[in-house]
């Protein structure tokens, strides 16, 4: 019997791996700071994630995955509930695009864009997040943020790398 139950969970858990790397990193990233300002050096762990396995894994990190995530983050931060993960589901859109061509690309080449992507992603959290508490808000705390983010991608994505090879190999349509 080729397709038993047994295949099928297995299949579900190797499909997981992405999805359970991203909480098990966010939830060890998570740490209580009693500063303010010393938050915002706390690396958008969910972001980096998000977009390296829609980068490398997009068929299996969907926009299921990335609504868990967003929606993790909303829950855990002081954003408006729905933020993240509107966010987070525009980070699937965006690397989805982006992935026709740059999936193959080089490590360089890929933090490159991700250091695009965020920036984007941070500027226009930064816009909702104005308008929603109606007040300006510095600048400051975003590009800490965004640093913070971008330097922090090469660990967590190294971390992505070796969870990747317990996926199994893509089958290469010809």
């Amino acid at each position: 019997m080729r397709n038993s139950w047994q295949e099928k969970l297995r299949l579900f858990g190797l499909h997981s791996i992405p999805l359970l790397t991203t909480l098990v990193l966010m939830f060890l990233f998570i740490m209580p700071i009693n500063s303010i300002e010393w938050g915002y050096l706390r690396p958008n762990i969910g972001l980096i994630c998000v977009f390296y396995w829609t980068l490398k894994r997009g068929y299996i990190f969907s926009y299921f995955s990335a609504f868990v995530v967003g929606l993790l983050l909303d829950v855990y931060s002081s954003s408006p509930l729905g933020m993240n993960t509107f966010l987070m589901m525009l980070t699937v859109f965006a690397t989805t695009w982006l992935a026709h061509y740059f999936q193959n690309s080089s490590f360089g080449v890929g933090w490159f864009i991700f250091a695009l992507t965020a920036i984007g992603i941070i500027v226009l959290k930064w816009l909702m997040l104005m308008i929603y508490f109606g007040k300006l808000i510095s600048l400051n705390e975003a590009l800490l943020n965004y640093f913070s983010t971008v330097l922090f991608y090469p660990l967590i994505a190294s971390i992505n790398v070796w969870a990747q090879r317990f996926l199994p190999q893509e089958r290469i349509s010809e």
